[in-house]
């Protein structure tokens, strides 16, 4: 029986150069349904033939790749489709059956190339040259996307919102789930965090820009042994602005803008936080900050900071308590929707054990005053 392995380090390491001139690559752009990738710069030409690497092909298209070393063959999963492909081999199979590539595939720079427009045939997509503007676009419509984590595999289809999983890279993805979405209209992005003890946190998400404001949208699922223990689901939108950049946190959990729910370090599900019920104020939030102590979450439809202490639950409105009273008679007035005053609102900038520091701007003249909080003070 035939081994196959993951790492293409390996391949890269264990492969030497095999001969032959290719020319430098080529400045046409390849897409992705319209949508920019990096294959593009990575692209070299030889005999009239457009080769990429086929582990960034096949990441594009959503596929796991496994190597198989002796045999120097690559085997591609995704849902409904298995692709395997040899160096110096014309010859591929689809779903068991033989298929030509144009070309064989070939070993260049310590990584297995492979001839463009068949194997995205192979693959299950086609190709559309655009002369006018020198870009091919690659047409993939079941749109899959996958993300690793342990070794284990995940695929969401962005046209369903179908989850699959596979224990490894090799095996045959298996139907777990779905999010509740249609045929998405953008890409989310998918990212897989190994939680602890077998459980996966699943995360796709997508922002965007459209008609001066901002979109921000993601699905989120707990899974464990290939078993969805919950999912939870965002979508916020507001007006364009520079965002103050948010501070890192190791802390994993889910929310639907109403409730948060923390994810403890051996993966099982830990309190869960109703944002109405501690901040007293019934909307949408977004959490800015995260950490075993405290969370920090704003209302979507105004400025108002709140802070939460997980430990006892409570939460305090910072704006209302770090904002000087004369500056917040202007504050309480300002429309929490405008850019203007977006940019101005309390934000925190650095935590040192603690203490948290904040900052803000007074209206009208946008003085920067600092303030600080004590996490030990709910």
């Amino acid at each position: 029986m035939r081994k196959w392995k993951l790492s293409i380090g390996i391949l890269a390491a264990a492969i030497a150069l095999s001969p032959g001139s290719v020319s430098a690559a080529a400045d046409s752009h390849i897409l992705l349904n319209y949508k920019e990738t990096l294959l593009g710069s990575s692209q070299v030409v030889t005999g009239g033939t457009t080769l990429v690497p086929l582990q960034q092909l096949a990441q594009t298209m959503g596929y796991a790749l496994s190597w198989n070393q002796s045999t120097k063959s690559a085997k591609l999963v995704r849902p409904g489709r298995e692709v395997t492909v040899t160096a110096g081999v014309i010859n591929s199979t689809i779903d068991g059956k033989a298929s030509a590539l144009t070309k064989a595939p070939r070993i260049l720079k310590g990584k297995i190339y492979v001839p463009l427009v068949s194997a995205v045939s192979a693959m299950g997509g086609k190709t559309v040259y655009d002369k006018s503007s020198n870009s091919l676009n690659i047409v993939d419509e079941l749109r899959y996307s996958v993300a690793s984590a342990q070794g284990r595999f995940y695929w969401v289809s962005q046209k369903n919102g179908d989850v699959f999983y596979s224990a490894s890279s090799a095996g045959k993805p298996v139907l777990i789930g779905e999010l509740p979405f249609g045929d998405l209209p953008y890409t989310h992005a998918l990212e897989i965090k190994n939680v602890g003890k077998g459980y996966d946190l699943l995360l796709l998400t997508d922002n965007h820009y459209a008609m001066f404001n901002d979109f921000s949208n993601g699905y989120q699922a707990l899974i464990q042994g290939g078993k969805i223990v919950k999912q939870m689901e965002y979508h916020y939108s507001g007006a364009s602005y520079i965002k103050a950049p948010l501070l890192k946190t190791t802390q994993l959990y889910m929310t639907d803008g109403k409730s948060i729910q923390y994810i403890n370090s051996d993966g099982s599900l830990g309190k869960l936080f109703d944002l109405k019920t501690i901040t007293g104020t019934e909307g949408n939030f977004s959490v800015e900050y995260a950490s075993e102590d405290i969370i920090l979450v704003r209302l979507m439809t105004n400025t108002r900071l709140y802070a939460i202490h997980t430990a006892s639950g409570l939460g305090s409105n910072l704006s209302e308590k770090l904002i000087s009273s004369e500056d917040r008679k202007e504050w309480d007035r300002a429309d929490g929707t405008d850019s203007f005053y977006l940019t101005k609102m309390l934000v925190l900038k650095k935590r040192e054990g603690n203490v948290m520091t904040f900052t803000y701007a007074t209206l009208p003249d946008g003085k920067v005053k600092t303030v600080t909080y004590n996490v030990t003070s709910p």
